[in-house]
């Protein structure tokens, strides 16, 4: 039989469970972020746009494809929802169409290199699978524009809405 300090103890114990298990850390906000990307003064369709906090451990990452007309939406938790407030070195790539596999002499089996299972079918051979997951995308942009090192593209997302457009010559 629980006594009355007792039932009090317990009930609050559960309420402090409850309010705590609940209020999770306050998510940074997010702001609109949006652009066009080019090459040679027309839109690049399909390219694959990365927002990667300049200071490592701080902030969070974003990304985007871009349409036809070349306008990308930036995403960090919802689709096109934006990016935290923060600087940002940027990269841009864009790939083609994935290509299928082709055996090549002494090739037995080839495994998916897509698949994340890392469960490999018997004779399958890792060097040269991955060769082939290598040429199955190439990036058609300069490939300074895919690493944040050598790409000297960099944004400052603010509160509000953020337009960004980039020239990948």
């Amino acid at each position: 039989m629980l006594t009355g300090s007792m039932l009090r103890w317990k009930s609050t114990l559960l309420l402090m469970l409850i309010c705590f298990g609940c209020s999770g850390e306050a998510l940074e906000p997010v702001y609109p972020v949006s652009g066009t990307i080019t090459s040679k003064g027309k839109p690049v369709e399909g390219a694959i746009v990365a927002f990667t906090p300049t200071t490592p451990g701080v902030g969070i990452s974003a990304s985007g494809v871009t349409d036809a007309s070349g306008t990308y939406k930036l995403t960090t938790r919802m689709s096109g929802d934006g990016a935290a407030a923060g600087k940002y070195d940027v990269t841009v790539a864009k790939y083609d169409k994935k290509l299928e596999p082709k055996k090549s002499e002494g090739s037995e089996k080839l495994a998916d290199p897509y698949d994340i299972t890392n469960e490999y079918p018997t004779g399958y051979n890792e060097m040269q699978a991955s060769e082939i997951a290598a040429s199955l995308s190439k990036n058609l942009l300069p490939a300074k524009y895919s690493n944040p090192a050598t790409s000297k593209l960099n944004a400052e997302v603010k509160s509000g809405t953020n337009s960004f457009d980039f020239k990948v010559d």
